[in-house]
Formats: C-alpha cells, structure tokens, sequence
C-alpha cells in the first residue's frame, strides 16, 4: 500500500462534524466509543476523534506509525490512540469490534474491486448499528478535469489525475474519482444502509451508513 499522504482541495470537515457530533452524543449517554480511522495518514482526525473522548484505532502503512504517536502525545491523547500497521488492503484491515469507523479519501487510492473488499470487511468489523463515516475523491470535482477515466466505468475507473493536476495537489499515484452515486452503491453493494449522502461545493463525495 502506498504510504504517500495526498494534498486535497479542501479538508474533511463536514463529515469530520458529522463523526465528532456521533461521539459527543455516545459520551454525554456514557457510552464507550472505539473507532477505526482507516488510512489515517498523519492522524488529524484520529486527535480529534479521541480528543472527544473516542477510543481511536489508527490504521495505516507502517511508516506512520511515529508521525501518529508522535501527534498523539502533543496532544495528550496518546493514551486514547492506537497504531495498526497495514500493508495491503483488505488483507491487513484491523479487526472489530468497532462501535464507528471514520475513512478520509482512503477508498480512492485503491481499484474499485479493492474498494469494495475492503469495505465490505470494514462494515462487517462494525457492531450492528455502527456506523461509518466516508469521503472520497469526486469524478465532478476539480480533479477530474482532464481524467482520463472520466467515462470508464467505475469498476475500470483507475487512472492518474492529468498532470497539473497531480502537480498541484500531490496526488501522483492512479486513484478512482466517484461520483455521489458511485459511492452510495457501493455502500449498498457492500452491507451497508445510506443514512446520508452529499457532495460538496468542491465536488468531494461523502456519505454516512450503518452496518444493519
């Protein structure tokens, strides 16, 4: 797996709310939470996370591991974040319970039968009625200007951005751009039942669903 963290066009903070509200709703009914942030890069979303109290398993390639405990104890949550070193997807996906998993741009990186691997693994490792929290990189956002996987399939759909492109936002390896659609498909495809979908004025593609 491709250790290479990318620059986007805009960060998560619509579903970053959307996960930290989930949170602070279980602690204020004194409710454990345990989540799984699944390529979680540098770990941003993993302090937030436990910075509200949540039980943070964060998972990515293995060179990470210092750049998120390091995060973590500037912090003071390191004793709320967790590493798990992956290699491949969905083979080193982490295993549950999970009360929520949270997954920023990840399902992008990978081919689209990948994707649903390790989606349907990831869903499967929720409780039930656990919830996950998903972005990823969208066909009608800036980045899809020039793709050349802009008409494919979403199943063929795996190709690099054009050049500036990849220039400017450091994102030099093959991804899939989705559409709003794609990705509620996919969560139906894989297990899970859409609460909520959206796009954002950039064009990235976010949904919320639970695993029933």
């Amino acid at each position: 797996m491709n250790a290479h963290r990318h620059s986007t066009p805009q960060a998560a903070d619509e579903l970053e709310q959307l996960v930290l509200r989930e949170i602070a709703l279980r602690a204020r009914s004194n409710m454990p939470t345990r989540v799984l942030d699944l390529r979680c890069g540098e770990g941003r979303h993993s302090v937030s996370m436990a910075g509200m109290g949540a039980q943070v398993l964060a998972a990515d390639a293995p060179e990470l591991s210092n750049p998120v405990k390091n995060r973590a104890l500037a912090a003071g949550v390191g004793d709320s974040i967790q590493f798990a070193p992956m290699k491949q997807l969905p083979e080193d996906l982490p295993e549950g319970p999970f009360d929520l998993a949270f997954c920023h741009h990840g399902i992008s990186c990978l081919p689209y039968a990948d994707a649903r691997q390790t989606l349907h693994a990831t869903l499967k490792s929720l409780r039930i009625g656990g919830k996950l929290f998903i972005s990823a990189y969208g066909l009608h956002s800036a980045l899809g200007e020039n793709y050349a996987g802009a008409s494919a399939p979403i199943e063929q759909r795996f190709c690099k951005l054009a050049p500036t492109l990849a220039k400017r936002y450091n994102i030099p390896d093959r991804v899939c751009l989705y559409s709003e659609r794609n990705l509620v498909n996919l969560l139906f495809e894989t297990g899970g039942s859409v609460l909520r979908s959206f796009t954002t004025t950039h064009g990235t593609v976010k949904a919320v669903a639970v695993r029933v």
